[in-house]
C-alpha cells in the first residue's frame, strides 16, 4: 500500500463537512479529559475545527477558511466574526524578505468573548517520541472497526480493496469508517517525524507527524477530513501547551473513503506552532498566560509511556 498526502479537510474547491479524530478504542472521548483544560477550546468553522487562542483570537487553517467566516462555534454556541481581523500567516522562512510566502494558517477575532481558557503556544518544536493530546470537531467513527484485503498492485493507483466480513479471512488493513454525526472528541498520539515542509495546495507549512497504530496509547487517534485546524498539546511543567494544528493526512492508495476514513498506518500532519509563534503573537498581541499550570494528571504521564508496534 502506497501513501498519499491529503488535506485534512478534503479538496480545497469542495465544501465537505467537519469530521472528528478517531480513537482506536471506540470511546466517544466527547468531555474533557482529567487535566485538559482545553478542550472546550475547540470548535467547528465552515467545514472544519478551529482554536480558541486567547482575546477573542481564533486560529485555523487557510483552507477551512479562506477569508473571514461569518461565524465560528465553540461549546454549541455560535459566534460572529470582528470585520477586518482576518490575517493568513506566513511561511517563516519568507518573514522579512521581498516577497513573503502565505502558508495554510489563518487567525481572526471574535466579534464577543467565549469566556475560553487563554491558551500558550509551545516555543519549541515537539521531539519524536514526545506525547500529544489530539482534538478535532465533527465527525463520529462507526461503533465498529472495518476489515479490508488489500491487493498490492505494481501501478501508481491500482491497489484493490475489498471489505471483509466476520470472521474477515485473509484481512491485512483495518480501520475506521465515519458516519455524518459531529461532535468535539479527543484522542493520544505521539509524534513520529519533524521538520517536514509540506506543500498540499495551500502554500508551505513545515509540520510533524504522527503515525496511527494498534497496541500503543488505548486512545489512539487519527485524523481524517474536517479535523484541519483542529489542536494538538503536548504536556509542558505539569499542564499544556499548544503545539499544533492539524492540517492534512497520509492515506494509503485508493483508501477506501480518503481522508475520511483512518486506517492503520495512516498518517497526521500537524503545522508546529512554535515556527508561528512569533507571527501570531506579533497580530494577536496575546501575552503568556499568568498564574500556575493546570495539571496535566495521570494521562500526560501516559502520553510518556507509548508502546510502538508499527512505523510508517
Amino acid at each position: 500500500m502506497k501513501p498519499s498526502i491529503l488535506a485534512a479537510a478534503g479538496v480545497l474547491a469542495i465544501q465537505s463537512p467537519c469530521f472528528a479524530v478517531v480513537v482506536i478504542s471506540g470511546a466517544s472521548n466527547t468531555t474533557a479529559p482529567p487535566g485538559q483544560p482545553y478542550f472546550g477550546n475547540v470548535g467547528i468553522v465552515g467545514g472544519g475545527s478551529a482554536v480558541y487562542l486567547g482575546n477573542r483570537w481564533v486560529l485555523t487553517a487557510a483552507h477551512v477558511a479562506g477569508a473571514l467566516p461569518a461565524t465560528a462555534s465553540f461549546g454549541g454556541t455560535t459566534y460572529t466574526t470582528e470585520a477586518g481581523t482576518f490575517n493568513r500567516l506566513h511561511d517563516p522562512a519568507t518573514l522579512g524578505g521581498p516577497s513573503p510566502v502565505f502558508t495554510d494558517i489563518v487567525v481572526f477575532r471574535l466579534a464577543s468573548d467565549p469566556g475560553l481558557p487563554w491558551v500558550e503556544i509551545a516555543t519549541n518544536t515537539p521531539t519524536v517520541g514526545t506525547g500529544v493530546m489530539m482534538i478535532g470537531a465533527g465527525r463520529q467513527q462507526e461503533s465498529s472497526p472495518t476489515y479490508w484485503k488489500v491487493t498490492v498492485q505494481p501501478g501508481p493507483a491500482d491497489d484493490l480493496w475489498t471489505e471483509l466480513a466476520f470472521p474477515y479471512t485473509g484481512a491485512n488493513a483495518a480501520g475506521f469508517e465515519t458516519t455524518d454525526t459531529r461532535v468535539p472528541r479527543w484522542g493520544e498520539n505521539q509524534v513520529s517525524g519533524t521538520g517536514l515542509t509540506i506543500n498540499y495546495g495551500a502554500g508551505p507549512v513545515t509540520m510533524f507527524s504522527a503515525s496511527f497504530n494498534s497496541g500503543a496509547f488505548t486512545h489512539e487517534a487519527q485524523a481524517v477530513t474536517g479535523d484541519s485546524g483542529g489542536a494538538v498539546f503536548v504536556p509542558h511543567g505539569g499542564g499544556w501547551r499548544l503545539a499544533g494544528m492539524m492540517g492534512a493526512v497520509a492515506t494509503f492508495e485508493n483508501q477506501p473513503g480518503g481522508a475520511n476514513t483512518a486506517v492503520l498506518g495512516n498518517l497526521t500532519y500537524t503545522a508546529d506552532l512554535s515556527l508561528y509563534r512569533n507571527e501570531i503573537i506579533g497580530i494577536t498581541s496575546i501575552p503568556e498566560p499568568a498564574g500556575p499550570a493546570v495539571a496535566a494528571a495521570a494521562l500526560g504521564i501516559g502520553l510518556l509511556r507509548r508502546r510502538r508496534h508499527r512505523v510508517y
